[in-house]
């Protein structure tokens, strides 16, 4: 067992000591990333027929394809994701009180994630899971009002699809009752304490 999760069941069992019980609110990978593109999609529909009927006209594309366009996308995807997971960070960090103690940041297979290290109450977890999701998925609409384009579409794109499986989890959260959410060290979602 890693470090991370010796903590994460260290707080759990000092949870169980106070009388809370838990329940599993976590979704594999594979699901919360199907899940996700169906939860962004009413997003990227309206802000996409948005773009197509009145931005169009004044939208600076590219003349990019086959292997640039790749690199353009996967550069976009890149990007966004770091700011993301430093979004969630700051989101937790924020809403705690008690700053970057309580955020953990990590690389899987490649990939940034983040984590918040403690369980907090539903308010302040749901802050740290939709702060990406409000601040780069509406900053990107923002940004493709000012400056429509191929790189600003995209950017929306990849903004609202990746906040997709955090959808999932506020939409969750937003159905607990009087809990303390902890996020999962390594899956999507979190374990909900109640007593």
């Amino acid at each position: 067992m890693d470090k991370h999760s010796e903590n994460f069941e260290k707080m759990k069992a000092q949870l169980h000591e106070q009388g809370y019980h838990e329940k599993d609110v976590t979704i594999t990978s594979g699901k919360a990333m199907i899940l996700g593109i169906l939860y962004a999609l009413p997003f990227v529909i309206v802000f996409g027929l948005l773009y197509r009927f009145l931005l169009i006209e004044r939208a600076y594309l590219l003349e990019v394809s086959g292997f640039s366009f790749y690199i353009l996308f996967i550069t976009i995807i890149a990007i966004s994701v770091v700011i993301h997971e430093l979004l969630h960070g700051v989101g937790w960090a924020v809403a705690s009180g008690k700053g970057w103690d309580v955020v953990r940041f990590n690389i899987n297979a490649m990939m940034p994630s983040c984590a918040c290290k403690v369980a907090l109450e539903k308010k302040a977890y749901l802050f740290g899971v939709l702060t990406p999701f409000v601040v780069l998925g509406f900053g990107s609409v923002f940004f493709i009002f000012i400056y429509p384009g191929t790189v600003s579409f995209l950017t929306m794109l990849v903004n609202f699809i990746s906040a997709g499986a955090d959808l999932i989890i506020a939409c969750n959260v937003l159905k607990e009752r009087d809990v303390l959410i902890a996020d999962h060290p390594k899956e999507a979602g979190y374990i909900a304490f109640y007593r």
